[in-house]
């Protein structure tokens, strides 16, 4: 589940932000000015890297707080994307957020449905390239079988099509490798599968509903053959969830 931070000095809009991104299946935080107020710009993006966002979404006019002086400074300390929010709406006021580091621009008033179909825009851009880097660490914490809470961890090889914990490595067809791109893209959501088959049909590489079973129980079984259970759970009616 993405988390979305929200710099906002107006409460309502604050309260009402969040409470709208959680019911459309985000996780939302709305930053308080009492957080913030009196605060450094330095403290301020303490905070706010502290929250481990996936997005932030930042009113330029914050009571003590220049906002694009903020954005700027944040981008220099992360490459967490900015959508900057403001009541100007003018081109002058969009370049200079663009300039500063922002992903994106809206201006109030705002349908928040708008403001999503930017935001889901900006995450698409900001995460889809991350299943192509040569390495990546995939963190769980997971459940063991005394029903205690236990942290693994493998290696994901997208350009080498393996995974790999401590020195045990397993190769993964080209189905494989598709689908765990797609569950490592949004690990922690349920991933329907629909959008797996679809991801699939997407690389030329055409599945049925039996076909995904049969590779899915496959990938689950290499992941446990180095020693990582319950990566992967399947939610009924669902679809699956990397944990």
């Amino acid at each position: 589940m993405k988390k979305i931070g929200i710099l906002e000095d107006d409460e309502v809009l604050g309260r009402e932000l969040q409470y709208f991104l959680e019911s459309n299946g985000y996780e939302a935080r709305w930053i308080a000015p009492k957080e913030y107020e009196g605060k450094r710009t330095e403290d301020l993006i303490r905070l706010l890297i502290s929250e481990n966002l996936h997005l932030l979404l930042l009113d330029i006019g914050l009571p003590g707080v220049n906002g694009s002086h903020l954005c700027k400074e944040f981008r220099t300390r992360s490459e967490v994307p900015v959508i900057m929010i403001t009541s100007k709406n003018d081109e002058l006021t969009e370049l200079m957020s663009i300039n500063n580091g922002a992903d994106d621009f809206v201006a109030k008033p705002f349908n928040p449905q708008i403001l999503v179909a930017h935001m889901e825009s900006v995450l698409r851009r900001a995460y889809k390239s991350t299943v192509n880097a040569e390495e990546l660490h995939i963190v769980q914490e997971v459940t063991d079988a005394q029903g205690q809470p236990m942290r693994q961890e493998f290696v994901f090889e997208p350009l080498k099509g393996r995974i790999t914990n401590d020195e045990r490595t397993v190769e993964l067809s080209k189905n494989e490798l598709q689908i765990l791109k797609s569950l490592v893209k949004r690990q922690g959501e349920i991933v329907s599968r629909d959008d797996i088959i679809n991801a699939l049909w997407d690389n030329c590489m055409f599945v049925d509903d039996n076909t995904l079973t049969v590779n899915m129980t496959r990938l689950k079984g290499k992941l446990e053959d180095i020693g990582i259970f319950g990566a992967i759970v399947t939610k009924r009616g669902m679809g699956y969830q990397l944990v």
